[in-house]
């Protein structure tokens, strides 16, 4: 599986670094220098008897303790029962398609394999999106939430939201579908002016993200 999750993040741009075991990590490891940790929990080595946390964890939390620390991800085989970490982040279940790591590294350091966006610019008073390609007239609604997006580059804003802050509707009923009509709408336009809609990303299950 180290192998096979090496492959397939080298392919994607990303430097990847793998360690034999966890003992031999935490001895040559530079604090500095990862973004991400990917930990199978599995591998990890047991803590001493009656610790609720294990070697690795106590480690993790010695090293980072003055400085920021790297972004987790924990690989746990289905059923098992997760250890306590000092450290949140989010838990992928064994077995998973690739992709679902992929997409766990994209929300939280971004995709490497990204070049550089093209810029664009949006005429609030009429509405206009301009990019290298021409320009596009959006609706009201698509300018609001284009416009929602960009205030809050980065976030990852889940369709109720969405509904809620742009449409000014409290009640989510159909907040999926009405949503993802207008995002499909926006997408379009974006690719006839900008050559390219990579600038508003669709996070699975969670929602979408306008990134620069």
């Amino acid at each position: 599986m180290r192998d096979a999750l090496d492959t397939y993040l080298r392919e994607r741009g990303y430097d990847v670094r793998t360690y034999p075991n966890y003992d031999v990590l935490m001895a040559q490891v530079d604090p500095a220098d990862p973004a991400a940790l990917v930990v199978d929990v599995q591998g990890v080595p047991r803590g001493e008897p009656g610790s609720r946390f294990t070697q690795f964890s106590q480690w993790l939390a010695r090293t980072y303790l003055d400085q920021a620390a790297p972004s987790m991800v924990y690989l746990l085989r289905k059923g098992s029962r997760r250890p306590h970490f000092h450290m949140p982040g989010p838990v992928i279940k064994k077995p998973f398609p690739l992709e679902m790591l992929g997409e766990t590294l994209r929300s939280l350091l971004g995709d490497p394999s990204r070049g550089s966006l093209p810029p664009f610019e949006v005429e609030t008073d009429t509405n206009t999106l301009r990019g290298t390609n021409g320009a596009e007239h959006l609706t009201n609604i698509e300018a609001n939430l284009l416009a929602y997006l960009m205030a809050h580059e980065g976030e990852i804003l889940h369709p109720r939201t969405l509904l809620a802050e742009v449409w000014q509707y409290h009640d989510d009923a159909g907040a999926n579908t009405l949503v993802r009509a207008h995002v499909s709408n926006l997408r379009r336009k974006m690719r006839a002016v900008l050559g390219s809609d990579e600038q508003l990303e669709t996070i699975r299950g969670k929602g979408y993200r306008f990134v620069a």
